[in-house]
């Protein structure tokens, strides 16, 4: 398969399985995968699943879901300006075939496992917005991972880092069982260079260690994959449509 549509494939597929968890569901049709109804802005609204869809495709694909979202060019060629979206973010896609991986280095006291009760869950989701926004003011529960749901979807599995018994990261591991996607990979400020996004990495890793991991890269995230094996297929581009002031 094409690099770049495995890696969008691999995205495709954490949407279909962290959506089901709220309820709301995900469908591939032709070139485009889109939510069918309005869900937390954390999930796109739509994805192209090869380079090349047209940017008129990708904005009619989320006609009805409401605005204040985002949508995924696959190929990082389209220009979505005209229809009311703005860039947020250009990142690279990386593709880790299926190889032996180095042990994570030794770090004393930390600790990173799979949720496995509804505690853990909530846990992990606060830990998640703290880390990815820098305050957990903005954490309402359930409204990205919910509890009991998430824990039932089969291919799903969330990680949790503890330092010292304390919440430090998070990371998120979705596979069909043909590609593994790697994501929501992050660190709490305070814990952070003290290589726990590797210990994390490695742990989505694991979990399905037969087949090929796909990854969306941030910036600051980049050296990290690359160092564990993962290599540019690819750009993608992420645009953000803003919430309309009727909204």
């Amino acid at each position: 398969m094409d690099p770049v549509a495995l890696a969008a494939r691999g995205e495709s597929v954490w949407h279909r399985l962290g959506l089901a968890a709220l309820g709301v569901g995900w469908v591939e049709h032709g070139q485009v995968a889109r939510r069918t109804r309005p869900a937390t802005p954390v999930f796109l609204g739509a994805l192209s699943l090869r380079a090349g869809v047209p940017a008129a495709r990708l904005a009619q694909a989320v006609e009805g879901l409401g605005t204040g979202l985002a949508v995924r060019d696959a190929g990082g060629s389209e220009d979505l300006r005209g229809h009311g979206f703005v860039l947020q973010v250009e990142e690279p896609w990386m593709l880790r075939p299926p190889a032996p991986f180095p042990p994570a280095p030794t770090r004393p006291g930390l600790v990173v496992a799979p949720c496995r009760t509804p505690a853990e869950v909530e846990l992990f989701e606060r830990t998640s917005v703290e880390a990815f926004t820098g305050s957990a003011d903005s954490w309402a529960r359930g409204s990205i991972h919910p509890p009991e749901a998430s824990l039932r979807i089969p291919g799903l599995t969330l990680l949790l880092a503890r330092l010292h018994g304390q919440p430090v990261g998070t990371a998120i591991a979705a596979t069909d069982g043909t590609v593994l996607n790697v994501g929501g990979v992050a660190v709490v400020a305070p814990a952070r260079h003290q290589g726990i996004g590797t210990h994390l990495t490695l742990a989505c890793l694991a979990t399905a260690p037969t087949i090929p991991a796909v990854l969306s890269s941030s910036e600051d995230g980049h050296p990290l994959y690359r160092s564990l094996g993962f290599a540019d297929v690819g750009p993608s581009t992420l645009w953000w449509q803003p919430p309309s002031r009727a909204s």
